[in-house]
């Protein structure tokens, strides 16, 4: 998709996701923008940047949002990218996710005293406020994840912990490397030498940057701490299975022991006795009661 918003005289935004081959065509040829450059912006895997090149006088942020992946809540992230480039400005998504840019829509043919700069911090701050919701749905899962911990797991409630870490881990790369590019590009050239407002915008970004950071390390440090007590849970389900196994390994042992010793060729007391059955039960109940009396004694039961 490609759409052109005429924000004001001045001021155009090109708004395009998922490009096909003629649209980036039409980008390099009507827009004059390098090839190098349109490259750079619809690469799904480019992590969190900013870029000055003099030589174009082009101005390229690239922050990473949350995308929703194939599998029932699993999310990883994608770059958008906004790019200044004189009078006009770009936003590219080649992410699986839509990216509504409310906050910009809100501003075309609103604000006539938008310049470049101020128009794309808004657009930097809407897509960091994209965050919110999807940690929010982050959260309703861990809170399930924590009443599982008084259950019986099953293989599906450990995917799905599975997914959750793994989620948690692109977020916390995600958001750090956001905090990073605006740090960046607040002491960049190009970033003092921002109006007052547009300072206050870029801080005003920063900040929620830095919170979404901070909220996505607590969680992911809640759910690992989830992770290691469910590793707890199974290893101790483990080991009473095994010490369950051997104690009746062991007192099953008594009565092959006790019967192998009468089903030899040799004369044994009791062998022509028609209660000689009866006693060797008797017998080896006693000594698998002994046995499990002196293991519980000694607490290894």
């Amino acid at each position: 998709m490609l759409r052109e918003h005429k924000i004001n005289e001045n001021l155009k935004w090109i708004e395009t996701s998922q490009i096909t081959e003629h649209e980036k065509n039409v980008i390099l040829t009507d827009y004059d923008i390098p090839l190098e450059i349109l490259d750079y912006v619809t690469d799904i895997y480019e992590q969190s940047n900013y870029i000055h090149d003099p030589v174009e006088d082009l101005d390229l942020i690239i922050i990473h949002i949350p995308t929703k992946l194939d599998k029932p809540n699993r999310y990883g992230s994608r770059p958008v990218s906004f790019l200044i480039s004189h009078q006009t400005i770009f936003t590219f998504n080649e992410g699986e996710s839509k990216v509504e840019h409310k906050g910009l829509h809100d501003l075309v043919n609103g604000d006539r005293d938008q310049t470049p700069t101020s128009f794309v911090l808004e657009g930097v701050n809407d897509v960091i406020d994209s965050y919110i919701p999807v940690l929010r749905e982050v959260t309703k899962e861990r809170h399930k994840l924590d009443d599982l911990l008084t259950k019986k797991l099953t293989n599906r409630d450990l995917i799905k912990l599975s997914y959750l870490q793994q989620t948690l881990t692109f977020f916390v790369s995600a958001t750090e490397s956001n905090v990073d590019v605006l740090n960046l590009l607040m002491k960049s050239k190009y970033g003092q030498s921002f109006s007052a407002e547009e300072k206050e915008r870029l801080e005003d970004a920063l900040i929620e940057a830095e919170q979404i950071d901070h909220m996505t390390n607590l969680e992911a440090k809640i759910v690992n701490k989830i992770s290691q007590i469910f590793d707890s849970i199974m290893n101790n389900n483990l080991n009473d299975t095994m010490k369950f196994l051997t104690v009746w390994s062991l007192a099953l042992t008594i009565p092959t022991l006790i019967t192998g010793f009468f089903g030899m060729n040799i004369h044994l007391p009791e062998l022509d006795s028609k209660y000689g059955w009866i006693y060797l039960i008797i017998l080896s109940v006693i000594l698998i009661g002994w046995l499990i009396l002196g293991l519980k004694r000694n607490r290894k039961m």
